[in-house]
């Protein structure tokens, strides 16, 4: 309910749980998620808060993005026993529907909260994956049992510029300094990208494989990867992206038992996982000739020759001299003992 605050003046309020869990149940957010944002960004607000660095901050408002609140979203899904998928290679289209499917009511979420605020758009916007209950994997038959929790968090942003159909924020998990970047070009965000691919090899590994490349597990990686940007890429059409930028993929292959207690082949999981942001160029917007590169800023940072060894700047003729010290000593220890 966009708007909702509660009365001026009056402290926290109970809320119902009851009426939270019925609201998320029916697809909103939770009544105190609610309450937060409009203390966040109402008109009495005081402070709002933010995932940005102070780079960020800086240059975001350099190109009139003025940040207005934290913003999150969460799912913790469950995967219930699925039918056995083993004996068979491709994609364990169950698992990968489950893992597209906690993402998207997370990320569903987070565009609520940005809806609330009013919100032009969702600014470094990323997910973190945590695996809560590990389930029966591995062990053949009915996979499954996996609880899963993702949760997305990023910075609500007003951006009059970025185009987008009123109520619908752009989420996005460009930094700022990178919205920075593509804006001086004549970019703007339009969509947030996400796939989850699980690929299944049947009897790809043995005890008494000898040395060489394993081509189906190659095979199976690439294969993966061929699922999911082929979804990618139908996301970035139906939001008519020009481009894809900022690809985060993960990769995760694993052996597991085969399901037959005396057989020595394993079978291998694939899973791989794309974010990414689709981008297009604004309206109107020309290239520009010469880009204002942000001024050098000098850090604090001491010098040094190597990771394990720092070394102050000005600390160096006097290492030098020490190190000529030692070499002479060394040389007229050696000419004594002949």
């Amino acid at each position: 309910m966009p708007g909702w605050a509660p009365a001026r003046g009056a402290g926290p309020r109970i809320i119902d749980l009851g009426a939270s869990v019925q609201h998320v149940a029916q697809g909103g957010i939770p009544l105190r998620a609610q309450e937060r944002l409009a203390e966040e960004a109402g008109p009495n607000r005081k402070l709002f808060t933010s995932d940005l660095s102070v780079s960020e901050f800086v240059l975001a408002r350099d190109i009139k993005v003025d940040p207005i609140s934290q913003v999150m979203g969460s799912s913790i899904f469950h995967i219930g026993q699925i039918a056995d998928y083993k004996g068979a290679t491709g994609e364990v289209t169950t698992i990968s529907d489950a893992h597209r499917e906690a993402r998207r009511r997370a990320v569903s979420r987070l565009f609520q909260e940005a809806a609330f605020v009013r919100a032009d758009a969702v600014i470094g916007a990323h997910l973190r994956e945590r695996m809560i209950t590990m389930g029966q994997q591995g062990k053949g038959g009915d996979d499954g049992g996996q609880v899963l929790e993702f949760t997305v968090v990023g910075t609500a942003v007003r951006a009059p510029w970025i185009n987008h159909p009123p109520g619908q924020p752009i989420i996005t998990d460009l930094s700022g300094q990178e919205l920075w970047a593509l804006a001086q070009d004549g970019y703007e965000p339009c969509c947030f990208l996400f796939e989850f691919c699980r690929y299944h090899v049947w009897h790809v590994t043995s005890a008494s494989v000898g040395h060489g490349e394993i081509t189906a597990a190659t095979a199976a990686i690439d294969e993966a990867r061929a699922i999911a940007s082929k979804k990618i890429h139908r996301q970035a059409a139906a939001f008519q992206a020009e481009f894809v930028v900022g690809s985060d993929i993960k990769l995760e292959a694993r052996e597991v038992p085969c399901g037959y207690a005396e057989c020595e082949r394993n079978d291998l999981d694939v899973d791989l996982s794309w974010f990414c942001t689709g981008i297009r160029r604004i309206p109107g917007a020309r290239r520009r000739t010469r880009v204002d590169i942000p001024p050098l800023t000098l850090t604090m940072t001491k010098l040094g020759r190597r990771k394990d060894e720092v070394i102050d700047g000005g600390d160096d003729a006097d290492e030098i001299e020490r190190a000529a010290e030692d070499a002479r000593e060394a040389a007229l220890e050696s000419s004594e003992g002949r």
